[in-house]
């Protein structure tokens, strides 16, 4: 083995091994229903003999954002990167990659891939998130379903298109936990976009109002 180990040395003496030793590379967390951000971190340290500078790290997503402690770490020294997940609207579980690269001098690049894992419970689902009509269809009339997953009853305050030229009502299906939320265009002669707009009573300040969109589009024409 140790003269395979030379020999592919030897062979390929271009390649590089990272000198960096993430305690984790995948962290898994659940968030709570209020939390904006989540905050990930992984330990790391310099396991080689000679310094190691990060160069960059590469994320995958906008809601990413991720640094290390310093740049530059002496043999045996310990760092730690963060990446901070901001939540917005996701729900469910998200998996985002990143890749940390180091290099030594005179040394190529290395990567490392990392994943983050995030939980995120669901408060109100709203189903289908789009509803669409083409042009010149019949104006039917489309339903949107939204439920109640979290522990507390959610009440809807009121619900509003944005657009004219649409009937919007709302029925209470199930107190506090289950709604339906219908549409109907007076006309579908024209294509355009729009958002129904519900507000709710939740103490979660971002489930206080969410959005149901629906569309008007042109047929594709066939070739």
């Amino acid at each position: 083995m140790r003269v395979l180990s030379v020999f592919i040395i030897l062979l390929f003496p271009s390649l590089s091994w990272s000198q960096i030793t993430f305690d984790k590379k995948e962290i898994e967390i659940t968030a709570s229903a209020d939390q904006e951000t989540v905050t990930f971190v992984f330990p790391f340290k310099n396991t080689g003999n000679e310094m190691v500078e990060v160069v960059d790290v590469n994320l995958t997503c906008s809601c990413l954002s991720a640094k290390t402690d310093k740049e530059l770490y002496s043999p045996k020294d310990k760092g730690r990167l963060e990446a901070v997940f901001s939540i917005g609207s996701f729900t469910g579980v998200q998996r985002k990659s990143m890749t940390v690269i180091t290099r030594q001098k005179g040394k190529d690049k290395v990567r490392d891939a990392l994943l983050a894992i995030l939980t995120i419970p669901d408060v109100i689902t709203i189903e289908p998130e789009l509803v669409k009509w083409k042009v010149n269809e019949e104006p039917s009339e489309k339903v949107f379903l939204m439920k109640v997953p979290y522990t507390e009853p959610i009440k809807i305050l009121s619900v509003n298109c944005s657009r004219d030229g649409f009937e919007c009502t709302w029925k209470e299906l199930k107190e506090g936990r289950e709604y339906e939320i219908r549409i109907k265009p007076l006309s579908t002669s024209s294509p355009m976009l729009g958002m129904v707009k519900i507000d709710t009573d939740s103490k979660l300040k971002k489930h206080q109002r969410k959005l149901a969109f629906f569309s008007i589009s042109r047929s594709r024409s066939r070739k």
